[in-house]
């Protein structure tokens, strides 16, 4: 099914990945550099994104230097009231979407807007020169997961026949936990499947979780997302028993993490891995990669609400 361009065709209407593949180097927003310290708040879709930002910005909120306010819909309100909270405090706001009223660059909604966020914040925190390094490994990764590459020579679509008609447990180290509900996201709005995070300490959930119903966990695969550390060799060890099979998604990224020195860039590839691999994995289910219809319906009815 993977390796039938006509039958990938058909089903990826919208063109999502030609969209995916394209991504790598688009980003024309602007470049500069924003005064220190720093703030970020997340609403809507891009709520996930404060989460794998932490060594850049490691605050919500701050009372001078620069407020960064995600949007991408669902706010109902509240960034308007934040940014007039930081312009009063003496923070220079800045707010980065589509749904809110003048913002400051905007970045239009959508599962690939990660990207975008991730790459303006990059020059504006001073990390622009590892931005190159992650731009090069997401091209990378273009080459090894594009629609045109066979299965057994795709990590992106070998992750996805292993997830198909599974569900996943998303793992990772606590240096590391944001990432899960950013790829729970991307696995639900573009694989249209279930993914289960189990937060910063993933031991609590993996020791107890399958002792009453051992059944679950035959329709598990632990998806870990990163390097593993002690933690995770032992929830290893405890699911080795519990679930069906247990991968780690840096593993599928070959060598285009290593020239990447930087939590935030690593997760950006992670990220873009992901999408690959839930794109496959809706196209293995027949269905469109693009947002589902009742996924907008409910953004413009919040957007009307907050209107």
């Amino acid at each position: 099914m993977l390796d039938d361009f006509l039958a990938l065709s058909e089903h990826d209407s919208g063109g999502f990945l030609a969209r995916l593949a394209a991504l790598p180097g688009s980003y024309e927003g602007p470049d500069g550099r924003q005064p220190e310290p720093y703030g970020v708040m997340g609403f809507g879709e891009a709520s996930v994104l404060p989460g794998v930002l932490g060594a850049w910005i490691d605050a919500p909120l701050v009372a001078d230097g620069t407020q960064f306010l995600l949007t991408s819909g669902f706010d109902f309100g509240e960034v308007a009231a934040l940014r007039l909270t930081a312009e009063l405090s003496g923070a220079s706001p800045v707010v980065l979407g589509d749904a809110v009223f003048e913002p400051s660059f905007r970045v239009p909604g959508g599962v690939l807007s990660p990207y975008t966020h991730i790459s303006y914040l990059g020059h504006a925190t001073g990390h622009a020169h590892g931005l190159v390094a992650a731009e090069a490994a997401m091209a990378s990764l273009v080459t090894r997961c594009g629609p045109d590459v066979p299965t057994e020579q795709n990590p992106a679509k070998a992750v996805a026949w292993t997830l198909w008609n599974r569900v996943p447990l998303l793992l990772s180290n606590r240096g590391r936990a944001g990432l899960q509900p950013l790829v729970q996201q991307v696995l639900a709005r573009v694989g249209k499947t279930l993914a289960i995070p189990t937060g910063e300490h993933p031991a609590a959930v993996a020791a107890g979780a399958f002792e009453a119903r051992h059944q679950l966990g035959d329709d598990l695969v632990g998806l870990v997302l990163g390097p593993e550390d002690r933690e995770l060799a032992l929830v290893r060890e405890v699911l080795g028993t519990r679930v069906a099979q247990i991968e780690n998604l840096a593993s599928y990224a070959g060598d285009v993490l290593e020239a990447l020195d930087d939590p935030v860039l690593e997760a950006l590839v992670l990220w873009y891995l992901s999408v690959w691999v839930a794109a496959y994995l809706a196209l293995l289910q027949r269905t469109d990669p693009g947002d589902a219809a009742i996924y907008r319906k409910v953004r413009d009815s919040a957007e009307a609400a907050a209107g």
